[in-house]
C-alpha cells in the first residue's frame, strides 16, 4: 500500500514566524567551476563582475519566500603584502543588488597578507512576489587594495576543481 499527500501550502500549527516561513515547497540547486576574475590597481573599485555562478526558480505561489545559499570560492591575491577587500552580492538577472544589509554586501577584508582563497558563504531570503521564473546571480568585486595590483580569482589558478553553489528553497508563506 502507498500513500500520497498533496498540499497547496505548508504553514505551522502556531503561524507563520515574523520574517520567516512555513515548509519548503521546492528545492533548486547549481554548481559551477567556470573561471572568471577582476584586477585592481591600488585604488577603490565599484565595478562589478558576474562569478558565473547564477540558478532560476519559478515559485508556486506570488506570496512564497526564496531562501538562497550560496557557497562562493575565490582566490584574492597581490604581489606584496597587502590590504585588500572584496565583496560578493547576489543579485537579480540584471545585476541589481537584492540582499540587504549595510551597505549591501558580504566583504572579505584582509590585512597585511598577500593572498588568500577560500569559500565564502551568503544566506538571505528574498520576496520575488511572482510565480514567474526568478533567476539569482552572484556577482563580486575587488573593491580596495592598498598597495600594487590584486586579482580576484573565481576558479582560476589554485582553484580550478572547486566548485562555486547556489541553493533556491521557495518556503510557504
Amino acid at each position: 500500500m502507498s500513500s500520497e499527500l498533496r498540499v497547496d501550502k505548508i504553514i505551522p500549527t502556531s503561524g507563520v514566524p515574523t520574517g520567516g516561513g512555513g515548509g519548503i515547497v521546492q528545492v533548486v540547486f547549481a554548481q559551477t567551476n567556470a573561471a572568471t576574475s577582476q584586477t585592481n590597481a591600488a585604488t577603490t573599485q565599484t565595478t562589478l563582475f558576474f562569478t558565473n555562478l547564477q540558478a532560476t526558480i519559478t515559485p508556486k505561489f506570488s506570496t512564497s519566500k526564496i531562501l538562497v545559499k550560496v557557497n562562493q570560492n575565490y582566490n584574492l591575491h597581490v604581489a606584496s603584502d597587502a590590504q585588500m577587500q572584496a565583496n560578493f552580492f547576489i543579485c537579480n538577472t540584471s545585476g541589481t543588488i537584492l540582499q540587504g544589509g549595510s551597505p549591501n554586501f558580504d566583504q572579505i577584508r584582509l590585512k597585511n597578507i598577500q593572498a588568500h582563497a577560500g569559500t565564502h558563504s551568503i544566506d538571505f531570503l528574498h520576496s520575488p512576489n511572482t510565480t514567474s521564473a526568478f533567476t539569482y546571480k552572484v556577482y563580486g568585486n575587488n573593491y580596495y587594495c592598498s598597495s600594487g595590483t590584486s586579482t580576484l580569482d573565481v576558479h582560476t589558478g589554485s582553484r580550478a576543481n572547486a566548485f562555486s553553489t547556489m541553493t533556491l528553497m521557495e518556503v510557504s508563506a
